[in-house]
């Protein structure tokens, strides 16, 4: 017995070490044995979660941890293992149970408060992630993660003193230092931005990260060619960084080098197809290109831009009161900001992210139009994927919303929605016949020259628009005194999009 015990300490210790090795999978074998022997061997579940975790498999490593846990229950560390797999599977609500439960266990553990804090983020709740670091942790990756979460809230000083306080206690964190850039730069400290950025590249030529950030402290200068070369510098066609390459396109588009922007549109799509937002670069250099065939052929316009009509909605005797309700739930909503910073609203007020608001005809909107999405994006499914937009149909997804209502001369600026999927727009008022303040697909935004070939697509009181996220589109300005309410929304595929929010 006492043999058999030594055998299979030694079979266990010999699958760890090829689990943290050069070749992870040469354990399964021994993990196989192990397991034969006994199914419930919470150290050989916890060899065989960390040799799935290391070979790429998330799911499955997940799988061997909770496997564990339940072979060994209340152990902290088997616990923490598991919210880590299911943090690596994309999986943020598990993982951050996962890391709670942990934390009720090993309370105040400096790496676990990290890891929950990181999954906060990651699942878009900022602000918890700040509450769960309170007070300020003696731990760089946590005073990383809490730099991010006061950035994501807006407060950039604070995140400055974060990350500050993470490269105290480790010199060189990457991560700290790559943010701290970003925090610099939005607190005007563009000049020490650009050191450190330069720095970080003269240790590590062509860095993605760092070249984007240089690239984009040139534009900001108005250093064109500049941020070209910043940019041309880090990205590599073999493995093409997309944030990068997506600016390196804006950029060469601005200089005139559309050529060189189709080339590069074109890695990111090989590289990334499902991922649309290259897409909206492509259609901007073929248009300055002239190429008008082409430019026709990726929009799509006959084919992935259509509407609806709407005579009557669940829960509301008319679609009159439906419409009159969703005006009054918008105004009335805390929410609504005007000009906000960052995005295109002109002489008008936008809201957050509606999605989950529980008012009434906000609420029968929402579920309107994941209906409606979800129809169109089986009808898109049907059709045969000749198209990178059809190439990149998203499986899971889930819906961001929001309000816009417009003074009279104001106007939403050319802009996409990309990297979401599909996107719409429903009209609760417009007035009869009118084509002010309509709505275009094609229009170019002023930064990368204006113009394009507008297509005008006439809103009307109940009708809906759907189009794909990629498409340029904004609305024409209009000078009546009726105000302008639309409301926007996205299908935001799982892992990709991003919902909508206010800076």
């Amino acid at each position: 017995m006492v043999e058999r015990a030594r055998d299979r300490d030694e079979m266990l210790a010999q699958a760890a070490r090829l689990a943290q090795g050069a070749e992870p999978a040469s354990a399964r074998a021994l993990v196989g044995r192990l397991l034969a022997g006994d199914p419930a061997d919470a150290d050989a579940l916890t060899v065989q979660g960390i040799v799935e975790q290391r070979t790429g498999n998330p799911d499955a490593a997940a799988s061997a941890f909770r496997k564990a846990c339940e072979a060994d229950p209340g152990n902290p560390a088997r616990i923490g293992n598991l919210a880590v797999a299911l943090k690596n599977a994309g999986r943020f609500e598990d993982a951050i149970a996962a890391f709670r439960e942990t934390l009720r266990l090993r309370p105040g553990h400096a790496a676990t408060l990290a890891n929950l804090a990181s999954c906060l983020l990651a699942a878009g709740r900022p602000a918890e992630a700040i509450a769960a670091l309170d007070p300020a942790p003696r731990h760089p990756d946590a005073l990383n993660h809490l730099g991010v979460a006061h950035a994501r809230l807006g407060d950039h000083d604070r995140a400055v003193e974060c990350y500050r306080a993470a490269l105290g206690l480790r010199p060189g964190h990457g991560g700290a230092t790559l943010n701290l850039v970003d925090a610099l730069a939005e607190t005007g400290a563009v000049e020490e931005a650009e050191t450190i950025a330069k720095g970080v590249l003269a240790q590590a030529p062509g860095h993605p990260r760092a070249s984007n950030q240089l690239g984009l402290l040139r534009d900001r200068a108005g250093d064109t060619g500049g941020a070209i070369a910043a940019f041309e510098k880090g990205f590599d066609p073999a493995a093409p960084h997309h944030a990068l390459g997506v600016n390196l396109a804006r950029m060469l588009v601005i200089a005139g080098r559309c050529e060189d922007a189709v080339g590069v549109t074109e890695t990111l799509e090989r590289d990334s197809p499902d991922v649309t937002t290259p897409l909206a670069l492509r259609c901007a250099a073929l248009e300055r290109l002239g190429r008008r065939d082409e430019l026709a052929a990726l929009m799509g316009v006959d084919r992935f831009v259509t509407s609806r009509d709407f005579e009557a909605v669940p829960g509301f005797a008319s679609l009159g009161e439906f419409n009159s309700a969703l005006i009054a739930e918008l105004e009335a909503h805390p929410s609504l900001t005007f000009e906000p910073e960052g995005l295109v609203t002109r002489q008008g007020r936008q809201s957050a992210d509606l999605a989950g608001d529980d008012s009434p005809a906000i609420f029968v909107l929402a579920a309107l139009a994941r209906a409606e999405l979800a129809k169109e994006r089986e009808r898109l499914s049907r059709l045969r994927a000749d198209h990178p937009f059809l190439r990149a149909l998203p499986h899971e997804w889930s819906l961001t919303l929001w309000g816009t209502t417009l003074t009279p001369g104001g106007s939403v600026d050319a802009h996409i929605h990309a990297p979401n999927w599909l996107s719409g727009v429903y009209y609760p008022d417009f007035p009869d016949g009118s084509e002010e303040g309509a709505f275009a697909v094609g229009c170019l935004p002023d930064d990368l020259g204006g113009g394009g070939q507008a297509t005008v697509m006439r809103p009307a009181t109940g009708r809906m628009f759907l189009f794909p996220s990629y498409l340029w589109h904004g609305t024409l300005p209009f000078s009546d005194a009726k105000a302008r309410v639309s409301f926007a929304f996205d299908l935001v595929p799982e892992g990709i999009g991003r919902p909508h929010r206010l800076r």
